[in-house]
């Protein structure tokens, strides 16, 4: 294959493409005429010069390395998950609450202690009720009278769950409103 029409800016487009495509021992020649015009060839004439190509886009499997880990990151220990166990221990499941105010006080146990970043969220016959608390003493207020769920979730920073009480169920005892003569 003669490259005598081309220039030397296409040759040296020329050589990176044609190294590219081939193996490493692609030889490129040389040679300038009598008029004083450069040609390229890849088959060697007398008194051509052999171009040294090197293809720097080769890289050889033997010369894999792993990965360089920055030395100024510090190492990310992964700490165990903590699992969390919440139980309402106080009021009592299916016991009768006499307040005539429909006030009802909530303890709830969370083991392991909770984080201080963690909250309670209060939930009565499966709907919030308030907002998260820090506390672990609830206290709800002029809830009517008659059967109602309880249940305690604990809350990450985010609002995940981490752990939920039982459900508890209680018979609120009120006054009636209603009098009779």
């Amino acid at each position: 294959m003669n490259f005598s029409f081309l220039s030397s800016a296409y040759l040296i487009c020329l050589c990176s493409i044609y190294s590219s495509m081939t193996v490493a021992t692609t030889k490129i020649y040389h040679w300038v005429d009598e008029n004083g015009k450069s040609h390229y060839s890849d088959t060697a004439k007398l008194g051509t010069a052999e171009i040294n190509v090197v293809n720097k886009n080769i890289i050889k499997s033997d010369n894999v390395q792993p990965a360089a880990t920055p030395k100024n990151t510090a190492e990310v220990k992964k700490e165990p998950a903590i699992i969390y166990q919440a139980d309402i221990i106080s009021p009592e499941h299916d016991s009768p609450l006499r307040s005539n105010d429909g006030s009802i006080n909530i303890q709830v146990k969370i083991t392991p202690e909770k984080k201080v970043t963690q909250k309670l969220q209060l939930f009565l016959d499966g709907k919030t009720l308030g907002d998260p608390q820090m506390s672990s003493t609830i206290r709800v207020e002029n809830i009517d009278r008659g059967t109602h769920q309880i249940q305690v979730k604990l809350l990450d920073e985010s609002g995940k769950v981490l752990a939920r009480t039982q459900v508890v169920t209680v018979h609120l005892q009120r006054v009636s409103s209603i009098s009779t003569p």
